[in-house]
């Protein structure tokens, strides 16, 4: 089985030379890290004034970092110049708990406090769309799936739902699969099975191609913060 690791406030270049960092205070700063030895190379500073940083990701083009806030607040950052390039401002009245990008590296995919995910265009750097309330409670988790059309959105209450990103139609609404906040949705490279994670500590396993669940490997944990490859 792949290991799985927490990567909260963590996100890895794509090509795996770099890590990207950051703590969960006000001020809080972002971070770089060579992966071969672990050596800092850039501390960007305080991204937020203020404000804590809930998520980071960087894009699979090698282009972007983007960080999100506590206070609903988006700046990207370029990697080649290591430099804040544009602020988004506050596109959210609450917290951006996660984001996703597409393969192609053209959507950023919000999710937030109050439910709504939003779609940005990152050639426009823009809001292109807000797909609504998607949950019932605070969105925790989200993963795109392999196709780059739907999105996998887990929240506060343990629910698991997949959505469309072209619109935000439910496709499948899965109901509460952990008695917890789900922590980590991690899609298999050979899409045959995907995970769910709780912040209980369960792990669960699905059929990637029907949704229906291929294994409960029950609490392995005190706690899961996130799953990774």
């Amino acid at each position: 089985m792949e290991r799985f690791i927490s990567r909260s406030r963590q996100s890895r270049s794509p090509d795996d030379k770099y890590l990207f960092t950051s703590d969960f205070q006000n001020n809080g700063h972002v971070k770089q890290f060579l992966v071969s030895d672990g050596q800092m190379i850039k501390d960007y500073g305080a991204i937020y004034v203020n404000d804590k940083v809930l998520s980071i990701i960087t894009t699979p083009d090698n282009k972007w970092l983007f960080v999100s806030s506590n206070g609903g607040h988006l700046k990207q950052i370029s990697l080649e110049s290591q430099q804040v390039v544009h602020d988004y401002g506050r596109i959210d009245d609450c917290s951006i708990t996660c984001l996703e990008t597409t393969r192609d590296s053209k959507w950023l995919i919000t999710g937030s406090w109050d439910k709504h995910v939003k779609r940005i265009s990152v050639e426009n750097r823009q809001v292109d769309k807000d797909l609504g309330q998607v949950c019932d409670n605070q969105i925790r988790r989200m993963k795109i799936t392999a196709d780059g059309e739907n999105l996998f959105v887990g929240n506060e209450n343990g629910h698991l739902k997949l959505i469309s990103l072209r619109d935000g139609e439910v496709i499948k609404n899965f109901g509460q699969v952990h008695d917890d906040w789900i922590s980590g949705i991690l899609i298999k490279v050979d899409k045959k099975s995907f995970f769910t994670s709780s912040a209980g500590g369960t792990l669960k396993q699905w059929n990637y191609e029907d949704n229906t669940l291929v294994r409960d490997h029950g609490k392995i944990s005190n706690q899961i913060s996130s799953l990774c490859l």
